[in-house]
C-alpha cells in the first residue's frame, strides 16, 4: 500500500509539471513599443497589432486631389493683332491689320480691299449668328468685274478662276481665323455663306459657276 500511495505522489507531481509547462507556452505576448523613425520627411511611428481590425481599419485610403491654380493661368498677350490672310487652295499669307481696336467683319473685308487692291463692295453689312457669317457682295464687286487695272505686283491674279477663288478662300479664312481662336477651336468650323445683292445665289459670269447660298463655302473647285 505505501509503495502505491507514493507511486500516486509521483505521478501526480509529474502532471502538474507538465501542465505548468504548457501553460506557459500559452501565455500572451507583449508588444514592444518601435522607436519613432523618420523615413522621407515624415515621422513614422509603429507598434505591433494589439487589437482586431475595425470597419475603420478597412477603408480604402483616399488620396488628395491637386485643383489646379486658376490665378496662376497664362493671359493672351496684350499687343497681340489681327490678321488678313490672302491666298487659295489652303495656301495663304498673312498680313497684320492694325487700323482699329475693334474687329468687325466689315472692317477686315474694307481692310482686304485697300491691302491687295481689289474692290469688294458690299451689298448689305455682314450677318453674323449661330449659323455663322453670310457675306453678300455687290455688283461693283471685282468678283463680276474683274481685277483692277494696274494690278499690283504681290496681288497680281493671272485667270477669272484664280481671282474669284483666291477672293472668296482669303474672305472665309480671314473671318474665321479672326473669330475662332485656333487654341479653343477648329476655325473651319465657323460657316461662311456667300450671295448678291437681294440675297440671291452668288453667281459668277466669267465662270458661268453658281456658289449655292443654302450650304456653307467649302472653297474652289465647284
Amino acid at each position: 500500500m505505501k509503495k502505491l500511495s507514493f507511486l500516486s505522489l509521483i505521478l501526480s507531481g509529474t502532471l502538474i509539471l507538465i501542465c505548468g509547462c504548457r501553460r506557459t507556452d500559452f501565455e500572451p505576448i507583449m508588444t514592444e513599443r518601435i522607436p519613432e523613425t523618420e523615413i522621407g520627411g515624415y515621422t513614422v511611428e509603429s507598434t505591433a497589432q494589439t487589437s482586431p481590425e475595425t470597419e475603420a481599419d478597412t477603408e480604402p485610403m483616399t488620396l488628395p486631389i491637386a485643383i489646379p491654380d486658376t490665378d496662376a493661368q497664362s493671359e493672351a498677350p496684350s499687343d497681340a493683332v489681327s490678321l488678313l490672310y490672302i491666298g487659295n487652295n489652303g495656301s495663304f499669307r498673312s498680313y497684320p491689320y492694325t487700323e482699329s481696336d475693334i474687329i468687325t467683319p466689315d472692317a477686315l473685308i474694307l481692310a482686304m480691299a485697300d491691302l491687295t487692291g481689289w474692290n469688294l463692295d458690299l451689298a448689305d453689312t455682314v450677318s453674323t449668328g449661330k449659323g455663322g457669317m453670310t457675306v453678300c457682295f455687290a455688283d461693283t464687286c471685282s468678283l463680276f468685274t474683274g481685277p483692277p487695272e494696274p494690278q499690283k505686283d504681290e496681288f497680281h491674279m493671272y485667270s477669272a478662276e484664280q481671282l474669284c477663288s483666291t477672293i472668296l478662300d482669303s474672305i472665309a479664312h480671314t473671318l474665321q481665323y479672326n473669330f475662332i481662336d485656333p487654341s479653343l477651336g477648329d476655325p473651319s468650323n465657323l460657316d461662311i455663306y456667300f450671295c448678291m445683292g437681294d440675297n440671291e445665289p452668288l453667281y459668277l459670269p466669267d465662270l458661268d459657276l453658281t456658289i449655292p447660298m443654302e450650304e456653307p463655302y467649302q472653297g474652289f473647285p465647284y
